[in-house]
């Protein structure tokens, strides 16, 4: 086997430093381990260059704090003593390796610093909770939802894995406040904005202030900055629509008991009715997954919007033995 063989290049390299430490930053989202561990699989090279860093990385826990600091530090500029030919080619290559994926892996956690609050929180069908932060931010929760909150010494950090939550953030410009959901990440210092996230995608939309998107992956993708009465939405994988207009009323809705259909899809009209509903409701009707309602309707009465969806819809209610409901067309 060739010497070249037997290293991973520069750029599979870094990919793997770079996957190796979203993971050990306690912040990786599960469906972000679930892809490392896909690519891991996928070429025996990858998993190669994985165990490289993660060797290196354990040699790196016995540095003291201030070589790490400075394996993660820009190199110098001087020249290096010079070492005779293939000897010294050998130590530079391994110098560089170290020294970048030292840098990589340490430097989430040279910036992010001491745990200060964890916590998970969740709601059930049809309930609502208001949350106070120990930083003076507010978590509105919507039902079926349920995310993680990390504080650290320099960054504040939410992955929402499921639901809906309106967030009112304390202003800190030296903490910033990150909200991970699927492939969306929301960076803000100090603003109102609401998150929805599914199996569906997500939706993040501003009340007021303003909040930076990081769409796509979270090694590459498109920043996109959103301010009060805006919109976007981000698909499964990743994609995302151009700014959407909102009204921050329809934003303010659930908090107040309300569900607000306004020129919505038909589909996410009723993914929404099953948000409040213990008994599920499939949408059987390709058509008319375009068409559009309008409607406001108590979230204390859930049955009341599956009653009413034959009255602003063409579809007809066909229930299941089981208790579920299917809506069918007309």
């Amino acid at each position: 086997m060739t010497a070249a063989s037997e290293t991973p290049t520069d750029a599979l390299r870094d990919h793997a430093a770079r996957w190796f430490a979203r993971v050990h930053s306690g912040e990786a989202t599960h469906a972000e381990i679930d892809a490392c561990a896909a690519w891991r699989r996928s070429d025996p090279a990858h998993e190669a260059a994985y165990q490289r860093v993660s060797f290196l990385w354990e040699a790196s826990r016995h540095l003291p704090e201030d070589k790490l600091r400075a394996l993660a530090a820009p190199p110098a500029t001087q020249p290096a003593a010079r070492a005779p030919g293939r000897r010294r080619f050998a130590l530079a290559t391994a110098g560089l390796c170290a020294a970048s994926t030292a840098g990589v892996i340490a430097w989430p956690w040279l910036q992010s610093g001491a745990l200060q609050y964890e916590a998970s929180l969740d709601t059930m069908d049809g309930a609502r909770r208001e949350i106070p932060l120990p930083d003076g931010s507010l978590l509105n929760l919507n039902a079926n939802t349920r995310l993680r909150v990390t504080f650290r010494e320099k960054r504040r950090h939410v992955e929402l894995e499921t639901g809906q939550a309106f967030f009112t953030v304390r202003a800190d410009a030296a903490r910033p406040f990150i909200v991970q959901a699927g492939d969306a990440t929301v960076t803000v210092t100090g603003t109102r904005f609401d998150v929805w996230h599914d199996e569906l995608g997500t939706r993040i939309a501003v009340a007021s202030g303003t909040v930076r998107v990081w769409t796509a992956s979270w090694w590459h993708g498109i920043d996109q900055d959103l301010s009060a009465d805006q919109a976007i939405d981000v698909a499964p994988d990743g994609r995302s629509t151009p700014v959407l207009p909102v009204q921050a009323e329809n934003l303010a809705a659930w908090r107040l008991g309300k569900v607000i259909f306004d020129d919505t899809p038909l589909p996410l009209a009723v993914q929404e009715i099953n948000r409040y509903l213990p008994q599920g409701v499939t949408l059987r009707a390709p058509l008319l997954h375009n068409y559009r309602v309008a409607a406001v309707f108590s979230i204390d009465d859930p049955q009341s919007m599956l009653s009413a969806l034959p009255a602003i819809a063409p579809v007809r209610l066909q229930r299941q033995s089981d208790g579920s409901t299917v809506v069918l067309p007309r």
